[in-house]
């Protein structure tokens, strides 16, 4: 498994609509914990396409792992121009990736036209990685829910979820770790 790629839900998904939000540190600790075991088990190249909230996360926590492991970082946007509609602190941060990622490219050499192009970034992923990193919850859906379903159908495919009971056991800890500081 060389290639991992890496997805979650957006923002307003979660209910998170400040940089501040307590439950984005949880969330990365959470994708840090997925991406140190893929790492692990042999992942190389992580690949996302930059979208706000958990892959922009991730994207933050992948390049503060670099450091200690010689990993290598893809953005693949669906189109030209997504991180436009994004609130300042996340354009900050998807540019940060831009300049920064070992490989930047547009799937498609143009901004939003239809729902095709986030078709071809799905099946983009799913042909090029062996693994898959999400938050996902079974009964939420949401945006994560199309990479998940076609990694499971593909068969080799190696899915590291993150659940809620993750999350919950995460929160737990850092409230641990605090109450004895």
């Amino acid at each position: 498994m060389k290639v991992v790629a890496i997805t979650g839900y957006r923002p307003h998904e979660l209910g998170i609509f400040k940089a501040d939000h307590p439950g984005i540190d949880i969330i990365k600790e959470a994708y840090e914990r997925k991406i140190v075991e893929a790492i692990e088990l042999g992942a190389e190249w992580f690949i996302f396409s930059g979208t706000n909230g958990c892959e922009l996360w991730a994207g933050e926590v992948l390049l503060e792992l670099r450091e200690s492991y010689p990993i290598k970082i893809a953005v693949f946007p669906p189109f030209l121009q997504m991180e436009e509609k994004y609130k300042p602190y996340e354009q900050e941060l998807f540019i940060r990736l831009q300049l920064e990622a070992d490989f930047f490219e547009a799937l498609t050499q143009r901004p939003y036209e239809d729902p095709s192009q986030l078709r071809a970034k799905t099946a983009f992923f799913l042909d090029k990685a062996a693994g898959l990193i999400t938050l996902y919850d079974e009964e939420t859906g949401g945006s994560p829910r199309f990479l998940v379903e076609g990694a499971k159908r593909k068969h080799q495919m190696e899915l590291f979820l993150i659940t809620q009971e993750e999350l919950r056991v995460i929160e737990e800890e850092k409230q641990w770790e605090q109450h004895w500081e």
